[in-house]
């Protein structure tokens, strides 16, 4: 955070400093005000659709602040045209927002221009500037304009295959946003992933008892939260309330027989406790996959589909439905262990990128081993496996162990156009492995680590 001097702080310490005369002196139980500790102030990047023809949609900046003031915070922004076209499909705005004194959070609304063309995402810049004691972390921030316009009943185009990095450093998985290195599956641990230089955001889908659709791992909520219960029981608001990092422990996860000093995180979700610069209390809470849409327009994203648990039938199409309205296809991909959820998914969704679902891909694993063909899957663009099948746990037989991921079956996949991206490799070792072995994906839990390690020239990768 930087520390800025105002200048009637700087002629107060100057006067401080000159005066010889005790008279002229002020104790400390003079009453005099204590000065406001500079703050640092933060407009979120964001991204909204742009509405029907005829409509008006909006899309909401939050903006937010390291310290409270004891005075009210003006700040005072202007739109600038990028790809959008000022009153065409937004309204140029200038204006003003005061965030209260005592408080760290407002938001600046700008109005969009619905139409009923099928284009690509377009950007607007917004320009800010604040009082003299807040600064912002940058002057400008994009706000994206996504397109709900497009039909997604025919498969995009997968040749050539923009998930395969031919030859080319692997795509970084950030799983579920980074378990061992953030809170997983929170905005903040998105954020901060993306920040470190993750290409892909991984994530899991659940439905809330009120459909809502929230992002989490888990079947229920009792090891990353201060709740209890399945996420199929509860409603959205009662999810809200949860610390989703309660139970966290930087580089080791979710243990819960740690000592209280270690949970770092725990209580910036209820305000007992600032977060970091530049976030929120909702950026460590359960998220709304609309908001992880909303929040990260240029980020590569991964959906993991789980089991459509109360049955109504109408899960993969409300994830469908979302991620058309954000015009999110040929950068997203849905994959699934559950057969049922990917098919279902699949037929609502044609245009988005998939991954080959757990039974089809087992007997396609099985049927390439040795001097087996893999057969063309032209419904899917990616394989996503494990190294081998220690990971799949209880599915597999402890007697039985194969090989996934060998230099055959890369080029096998690659042979039918299917990028190969591996879960879960969180151990340097492996990293290099998979790279040296051409994989065009790693999925990991420490996304820092994986990071550090294609920063770094491939002749000088090592493992300490």
């Amino acid at each position: 955070m930087r520390t800025l001097l105002t200048v009637s702080s700087l002629l107060f310490a100057t006067a401080l400093l000159g005066c010889s005369d005790s008279s002229n002196q002020q104790s400390a139980g003079s009453g005099a005000a204590p000065q406001p500790a500079p703050s640092s102030l933060t407009v979120v990047p964001t991204a909204a659709p742009e509405g029907a023809a005829g409509e008006m949609g909006q899309l909401v900046f939050r903006v937010t602040m390291t310290e409270p003031q004891p005075e009210a915070v003006s700040v005072s922004y202007q739109t600038a045209a990028g790809t959008a076209s000022a009153d065409e499909d937004y309204l140029q705005t200038a204006g003003e927002i005061e965030i209260p004194a005592g408080a760290i959070e407002g938001h600046i609304a700008i109005d969009l221009i619905g139409d009923g063309q099928e284009e690509t995402a377009e950007t607007f810049t917004l320009q800010i500037a604040t009082s003299d004691n807040v600064t912002p972390t940058a002057t400008t921030v994009t706000g994206t304009i996504a397109n709900d316009d497009t039909a997604c009943n025919m498969p995009f185009s997968k040749d050539p295959n923009p998930w395969l990095v031919n030859g080319a450093d692997p795509l970084n998985f950030a799983h579920r946003g980074g378990v061992t290195d953030f809170p997983e599956n929170t905005l903040y641990a998105y954020a901060e992933a993306a920040r470190a230089g993750a290409d892909v955001l991984e994530m899991d889908v659940y439905q809330t008892k009120d459909n809502q659709l929230v992002i989490l791992h888990d079947l229920d909520v009792d090891r990353t939260t201060n709740g209890e219960g399945n996420v199929v029981d509860l409603t959205l608001a009662e999810l809200r309330a949860l610390d989703a990092a309660y139970w966290f422990v930087e580089g080791a996860g979710t243990p819960h027989d740690r000592p209280e000093q270690d949970y770092t995180f725990r209580g910036i979700a209820s305000g007992d406790k600032p977060p970091p610069a530049g976030y929120s209390a909702e950026d460590f809470r359960i998220p709304t996959l609309e908001e992880a849409l909303a929040r990260f327009p240029a980020n590569l994203i991964n959906i993991e589909l789980k089991p459509d648990l109360d049955g109504a039938g109408d899960y993969e199409q409300q994830i469908a439905d979302v991620l058309r309205r954000y015009g999110r296809f040929t950068d997203v991909i849905a994959a699934s262990f559950v057969d049922e959820a990917a098919n279902n998914f699949k037929a609502v969704a044609p245009c988005v990128y998939t991954s080959v679902p757990l039974d089809q891909g087992t007997l396609l694993v099985l049927g390439a081993i040795g001097d087996g063909v893999m057969p063309p899957v032209p419904e899917h663009i990616t394989f996503q496996v494990p190294p081998d099948t220690s990971q799949i746990g209880e599915q597999i037989p402890d007697d039985f162990f194969l090989e996934v991921v060998t230099p055959d079956f890369i080029a096998d996949s690659h042979a039918v156009n299917l990028a190969v991206q591996v879960w879960t490799i969180n151990s340097c070792e492996e990293m290099l492995r998979m790279i040296d072995l051409g994989v065009d994906g790693i999925m990991t839990d420490k996304p820092l680590l994986l990071e550090a390690i294609l920063s770094t020239p491939p002749d000088e990768r090592q493992c300490d």
